[in-house]
C-alpha cells in the first residue's frame, strides 16, 4: 500500500474515535452535581471550639529531607555560579526591569506591583568582597557558597522567629481545635448563622508571631506556572491587590505574571515546585495557634493523599521595607506574619490541588481601601464564595473525616467564614499589635503538603 494511502486512513481512524469520544464527554457533563450552597456565617461575627484537639508542638512536626521532596527543576551549577555572582545579579536585574517594563501594559511586575524596576540584592559582604578582590586583582566570585552548597547539599528550607507577642497570652492553653466540633455545637444550638458566645474568644487577635523564613532552590531565570480560576473581567486595569502573594515566588527564583485585565478568584501555582514549599506548609502548621482541620494535619501521619493549609497571614521583605534584599542568591528569604486571631484550616486534596494559591483579596480592600471586585468593592460573601467553591473543586471527600464527612458542606463553609472573619476582626485590634503587618501584602493564602 503507497504511504500516502496509509498516511490518510490513519487520520480518517482518528477522527472516527475523537468523534465516539465526544458524546461520552457531554454525557459526563451532565452528569455532574450542582453548586453546593455553603453556610457561612455574617462577616461581624466570630466562632471558636471548647473541645480541643490533642496539642501539637512544633518539634513533633517532620520536614522533609531532601530525598523525599525533591526540587521539579534545576538550573545548570554553572549558570547558578555566574549568575549568583554581584556582576551577574546586576545584570539579571538589568534584564528583568527591562522585561517587565516592555510586560506592564499587560501584566503586573514580578513582585505584584507597577513598579517595574527590579533591583539587584547587595549585601553588606558585597561590599567588602568587591573592595577586596579589587584591591587584590582576583576576579568577584562571591556565589561560591551557593556553588558549594549545590555540590554538597544543603537544607531546602529555613526558618527563625524574629519576634513574638506570645507574652500577651500566657497562662492559656495554646490548643489545635478540630472544626467538625464547632458545625455540630453550632447546628445542636440553631447558631449556624450567628456566633457562639465561647467562639468570639478565637478570633480576638493579641499578638502577632513573625517568622524568618528561608526557601532554598537551585533555580536560575525560571518562569513560574501561574494559573487563574473564576477569572472576569477587570474594572481597573491599574490595580494591583491581587498580587499581593507574588514576592514569595519571585524572591525563590520562579517568576510570575499576572495579568492585568483579568481578575479572578483564585490564583494556583503548580510549579517549578522546590522541597521548601512543604517544609513552609509544615511549618505553618507547627506555628498556628488555632488549627481547624477535616482531616489528620500532621505531617508524620500519612493519609494517602496530599493536604491543603488554607490561613490569612501577612509577608513583609527580609530587610529595610525592599523586596530587593529578599531575593538572595540561592535563598528567597521573606518574613512572615503569624496572627493568633486568624484560625488556619487543613482539608485533604485531590491531585489537582496546586502547590500555593491565594485570595486576591488583601486586608487593605477588606477594610474599605481596595477597588476592583464584580460590585467595585470587597464583599465578604463573594470572597466566602469564591473561596468555597474552588476548595470544593479540590477537596478529597473520601479522605474527610467520617464524623463530618456527610455535612463536609457546612464544615468547609463555616471554616473559611471563620478565616474570613478572623481578618475582618483586624479592625478592633489595638494599631501597636499590627505595626509590622502592611494591608496591601495580606491576604489568605495556601500550602499543599
Amino acid at each position: 500500500m503507497p504511504p500516502e494511502k496509509l498516511q490518510a486512513l490513519q487520520q480518517q481512524a482518528q477522527q472516527m474515535t475523537l468523534q465516539q469520544q465526544q458524546p461520552v464527554i457531554t454525557a459526563q457533563q451532565a452528569m455532574l452535581p450542582q453548586q453546593p450552597t455553603y453556610t457561612q456565617t455574617d462577616p461581624g461575627g466570630l466562632f471558636t471550639s471548647s473541645t480541643p484537639m490533642k496539642p501539637m508542638t512544633p518539634g513533633s512536626l517532620h520536614h522533609p529531607t531532601p530525598g523525599e521532596a525533591k526540587d521539579d527543576k534545576k538550573s545548570g551549577k554553572m549558570q547558578r555560579f555566574l549568575g549568583d555572582t554581584l556582576v551577574g545579579r546586576v545584570a539579571r536585574a538589568s534584564v528583568q526591569t527591562a522585561t517587565s517594563t516592555l510586560r506592564m501594559p499587560a501584566a503586573l511586575s514580578p513582585w505584584g506591583d507597577n513598579n517595574p524596576v527590579t533591583l539587584p540584592n547587595v549585601r553588606y559582604r558585597d561590599a567588602v568582597l568587591f573592595t577586596t578582590f579589587a584591591f587584590v586583582g582576583a576576579p568577584l566570585v562571591e556565589g561560591t557558597d551557593t556553588f558549594v552548597s549545590g555540590i554538597f547539599g544543603a537544607d531546602s528550607f529555613i526558618s527563625e522567629i524574629v519576634s513574638s507577642g506570645a507574652g500577651a497570652i500566657v497562662g492559656s492553653a495554646v490548643l489545635k481545635y478540630g472544626v467538625f466540633q464547632i458545625i455540630e455545637q453550632a447546628i445542636d444550638k440553631g447558631a449556624i448563622e450567628h456566633m457562639l458566645p465561647e467562639e468570639e474568644k478565637m478570633i480576638q487577635t493579641t499578638s502577632v508571631k513573625s517568622l524568618q523564613v528561608g526557601i532554598k532552590h537551585k533555580l536560575m531565570g525560571v518562569d513560574a506556572d501561574l494559573r487563574f480560576a473564576g477569572t472576569y473581567p477587570t474594572k481597573n486595569a491599574q490595580a494591583c491587590e491581587k498580587g499581593w502573594f507574588c514576592p514569595y515566588l519571585f524572591a525563590s527564583a520562579r517568576t510570575p505574571q499576572v495579568p492585568r485585565s483579568n481578575d479572578f478568584a483564585i490564583a494556583q501555582f503548580f510549579g517549578p515546585f522546590v522541597g521548601a514549599d512543604y517544609a513552609m506548609a509544615h511549618k505553618l502548621v507547627a506555628e498556628s495557634t488555632h488549627l481547624l482541620s477535616l482531616c489528620d494535619p500532621d505531617p508524620t501521619h500519612d493519609i494517602q493523599c496530599n493536604r491543603l493549609i488554607i490561613l490569612f497571614t501577612a509577608i513583609s521583605p527580609y530587610r529595610a521595607n525592599m523586596w530587593s534584599t529578599s531575593r538572595r542568591p540561592g535563598c528567597g528569604t521573606l518574613i512572615f506574619h503569624l496572627l493568633d486571631g486568624c484560625p488556619a484550616l487543613v482539608i485533604p486534596v485531590t491531585s489537582r490541588a496546586p502547590i500555593v494559591a491565594w485570595s486576591p483579596w488583601t486586608l487593605s480592600q477588606m477594610r474599605g481601601g481596595g477597588s476592583g471586585g464584580a460590585a467595585g468593592g470587597y464583599q465578604p460573601e463573594w470572597q466566602h464564595e469564591q473561596v468555597c467553591e474552588w476548595l470544593d473543586s479540590v477537596i478529597a471527600i473520601e479522605h474527610v473525616k467520617p464524623e463530618v464527612r456527610g455535612r463536609y458542606v457546612d464544615v468547609l463553609g463555616r471554616a473559611v467564614s471563620l478565616i474570613i472573619n478572623g481578618a475582618l476582626a483586624l479592625d478592633k485590634v489595638n494599631k501597636t499589635v499590627l505595626e509590622k503587618v502592611d494591608p496591601e501584602r495580606a491576604g489568605i493564602a495556601m500550602f499543599r503538603y
